[in-house]
């Protein structure tokens, strides 16, 4: 049974009287501006006039609570590795209100703090805008502080709030949800489907597959405040005004619920929700995980983890269902171009020794699951499309943001080198590369473009009719922003500042580079759908940043857990 998770004995955060002494601050979540709109005709559909003017001093009296509304503490419990935060599946978010003089609104201000390796993060956010102060506790400490963009945890509760209808039962998986001291209601965060177990004063518990949110008010509010850009040039985004119901005003202040028929609550039928995690739906198989360009030292030894890579792969154990071993190749990939032969039959050898069913004498690799990133898709596609090695049908091929007609970043970065092309920020030219181009990036200009060529063409040609008959899944994003991650950033400004031939991209490819050779159709953007459009910079995709909270086009992880 799925009950009101504990809290203070397994918080790894700090308690709130230290947080706000000016100690070290973290937050997911944001600022939401709410707006009441308050007026008997809010009341026009009771029954007769003497309902709706008890329903109308009901309303009157929550909105007066809104002056006094309690700050709000959210214990956070992710269920996925791949979710966690800074290392982190359980953290607190404070949260403040600010209420308007004639309370018809209310503003949030929330703080949360984590600390990684020797750094400190501080996620505020202050007057609707969204910071992050990075301190270093290192010898050399640096601090910086910057503007997120404009989406947080809290901008997602609010109007999931307004939303909530009552329901007789709801499940995780095959745990029922226990409300028994409570109310029970359901909503939506995103696209994630939610449980409220509703205790009044008590506050209340949000269930969901992916994580629990337990919801306490707080007799003292937290200091908060908005702290100095770093630039102080910089534009933040502000947050929007969202307007909020009688039940969400109640929830966020403990007061009884108004179910009145105006709003027609309605009680729904049971809420069943998905467990958290996904079990194989085939044979489990032998994995290897083929990493893109950029690697410079190559070992023969295949490694049960990407330690070693850190920067190429993203850890998902604990995510692999339908992986019997995991192994990850390290390899040279900048000297050697996706083009070349050395490179390729080298993908074809580590493939085929995956399985004791491979065929080395028809080189055709059986019962194996092959996961290529970025680059790595051209070289398995071009291994294929010379016959240096096939598949066998049980052997399935799970492609990461392949460049298939290629990158505009490389030809940006051709450009820079010749002179062709003005200063670029440092940040930018970390992710896209130095000068002189290296050989594997020079292999992935693109397709019929200045510094492509007629064989080069061909090549391409041949590695997507390649991928088309043999790819069993794939991501393409079409969104550079992606998840929150050291790379969200850079990859944002690859994605706005690179002249690709789409805005559609994830920072380095484009939607339409990705899925050439593939009907667009077959794209879908659920982490449920075989091949996945979701909204992930390049770096998310190989699962560097694990999953996103609520949208279910930011759950590559979970993608890959469900897939097979």
């Amino acid at each position: 049974m799925v009950s009101d998770p504990k809290r203070a004995d397994e918080q790894p955060q700090q308690d709130v009287e230290w947080a706000s002494e000016g100690g070290s601050y973290l937050e997911i979540t944001e600022v939401n501006e709410t707006t009441i709109d308050v007026s008997y005709d809010h009341w026009a559909g009771c029954q007769d006039e003497l309902h709706a003017h008890h329903l109308f001093i009901q309303w009157a009296q929550l909105q007066n609570s809104l002056a006094n509304a309690p700050s709000l503490k959210l214990h956070v419990i992710l269920k996925r590795k791949a979710m966690n935060i800074h290392g982190y599946s359980k953290f607190d978010i404070f949260a403040n209100p600010v209420t308007s003089a004639d309370n018809t609104s209310v503003l949030y201000d929330g703080i949360s703090t984590f600390i990684e390796d020797d750094t400190q993060f501080t996620y505020i956010l202050a007057d609707g805008v969204a910071y992050l102060a990075e301190n270093s506790t290192s010898d050399n400490p640096v601090q910086s502080t910057r503007c997120l963009p404009s989406s947080s945890l809290f901008n997602s509760i609010l109007p999931a709030l307004n939303d909530a209808v009552p329901i007789p039962s709801a499940s995780v998986g095959d745990e029922a949800v226990d409300c028994t001291s409570g109310t029970l209601f359901k909503t939506s965060f995103g696209d994630a489907g939610f449980a409220f177990c509703v205790s009044g004063a008590s506050g209340f518990t949000a269930f969901s597959s992916d994580m629990d949110i337990v919801v306490r008010y707080l007799a003292n509010p937290v200091r908060i405040s908005a702290p100095t850009l770093t630039d102080r040039s910089t534009s933040c985004a502000v947050v929007k005004s969202t307007a909020v119901t009688p039940v969400a005003v109640a929830l966020l202040t403990g007061k009884s619920i108004p179910l009145d028929s105006s709003r027609k609550l309605k009680t729904a039928s049971h809420m069943a929700m998905a467990a958290s995690t996904c079990s194989c739906k085939s044979t489990p198989r032998p994995c290897i995980f083929f990493h893109g360009l950029g690697n410079q030292d190559e070992l023969d030894e295949l490694q049960d983890s990407p330690k070693i890579i850190p920067t190429k792969f993203g850890d998902i154990s604990g995510h692999t269902p339908c992986c019997s071993t995991v192994k990850y190749a390290v390899l040279n990939t900048v000297d050697y171009g996706w083009t070349s032969d050395a490179l390729q039959e080298k993908y074809c050898n580590i493939s085929l020794s995956m399985s004791d069913t491979s065929d080395l004498t028809s080189r055709t690799i059986d019962d194996t699951i092959i996961v290529t990133h970025s680059m790595g898709g051209l070289v398995m596609a071009g291994a294929l499309a010379t016959g240096k090695c096939s598949f066998a049908s049980n052997t399935s091929w799970v492609s990461l943001s392949p460049p298939m007609t290629g990158s505009m970043a490389v030809d940006y970065l051709q450009g820079y080198c010749n002179g062709q092309v003005g200063n670029l920020a440092v940040d930018l030219l970390k992710l896209i590369g130095q000068c002189p181009v290296s050989t594997s990036r020079r292999s992935t200009v693109y397709e019929k473009e200045k510094y492509s060529s007629t064989v080069r063409d061909v090549a391409y040609t041949a590695a997507q009719e390649a991928y088309r008959g043999n790819v069993t899944a794939a991501i393409c994003s079409n969104y550079y922003v992606g998840l929150f991650s050291k790379y969200q950033m850079p990859n944002i400004l690859a994605g706005k500042e690179i002249p690709h031939k789409s805005t559609e991209n994830d920072g380095l490819v484009e939607f339409q580079s990705c899925a050439k050779g593939l009907d667009s159709s077959l794209f879908g953007t659920s982490y449920k759908d075989q091949f996945y459009m979701p909204e992930l910079n390049h770096a998310d995709t190989a699962f560097l940043a694990g999953d996103g909270f609520f949208k279910d086009s930011q759950k590559p992880v979970k993608w890959f857990e469900c897939l097979l």
